[in-house]
């Protein structure tokens, strides 16, 4: 068995691939995607350079796996290959709607850029910011990413409407989740007033109530999702210096997620099949 790519993820992520015709001057065989894959993703559980992948992994150079990130990253390839991956996992009734829960998680950036900023809980250094919402269950359901010194309500709406396109997606066309949960940080009159609007009951803690809430009891799950983000070492802090490969490494380990997921409920000596491609 593979064990840096799985069925799942591959069949997921091979719907959305790029043809490229063979030039008919020739030249060197093309690496197959397959393999270029499993190039990337050693990268990101590894953190390691580019350059620095082992030539026994068979992917082909760095310089090769770069391209091919950076081209399917520009198309958009890895935010569609893990919503059909949810849309799978909502196939099979693994998703808990009934709420959504939201959380950010900041780390520093080491080659600064456009979608970096002053982070203010590490001494104004350079940072990004995940956005990130689960499901109650904690599985990812939409990633965002910013500046570190960005609030964390301002992605609020960029993730609504994301999560409403992604809702229709999913087995059944259900547009919108029962609630939404988070911290104080998302607790302003205003973006409260966003989530009701959107027909979602809110379990934002206001700002400037005391603690003791008892919500924590079931906002752990998107901290704990943070922290299976965290297990990549290439997301530990920002390596990237454009904001859209930063958002693809973090769009591909939520691919990774949703995959183990499925893989841990396929039965015993089931042949994986591909689902239907999501809209």
């Amino acid at each position: 068995m593979d064990t840096l790519l799985s069925d799942e993820l591959w069949n997921a992520i091979a719907l959305y691939l790029p043809e490229y015709p063979r030039s008919p001057k020739g030249g060197r065989p093309r690496v197959p995607d397959r393999d270029c894959l499993r190039g990337i993703l050693f990268v990101l559980r590894e953190g390691i350079r580019w350059q620095s992948l082992p030539q026994e992994l068979g992917c082909g150079s760095g310089s090769t796996c770069w391209r091919r990130f950076h081209d399917w990253a520009e198309a958009g390839l890895w935010q569609k290959a893990h919503w059909h991956l949810v849309a799978a996992l909502g196939e099979r009734g693994l998703l808990n709607l009934e709420r959504a829960v939201v959380d950010s998680s900041s780390c520093r950036a080491q080659e600064g850029g456009p979608h970096t900023g002053p982070n203010p809980t590490d001494r104004a250094k350079k940072g990004c910011k995940r956005h990130l919402l689960t499901d109650g269950y904690g599985i990812p359901l939409v990633v965002w990413a910013g500046p570190a010194n960005r609030r964390d309500e301002q992605a609020v709406p960029v993730l609504l409407w994301l999560l409403w396109a992604l809702l229709g997606c999913v087995a059944g066309g259900r547009r919108r989740v029962g609630a939404l949960q988070g911290d104080r940080g998302y607790g302003f009159a205003h973006t409260i007033s966003l989530v009701l609007a959107w027909g979602i009951r809110s379990l934002l803690d206001e700002r400037g109530t005391p603690h003791g809430s008892g919500l924590g009891h079931t906002r752990f799950v998107v901290e704990r999702t943070h922290s299976w983000f965290g297990h990549f070492r290439r997301l530990v802090q920002c390596y990237e210096r454009q904001g859209a490969h930063f958002l693809g490494m973090q769009q591909l380990a939520a691919c990774v997620i949703c995959a183990n997921r499925l893989r841990q409920v396929r039965q015993p000596g089931e042949e994986f099949q591909p689902f239907a491609q999501a809209a």
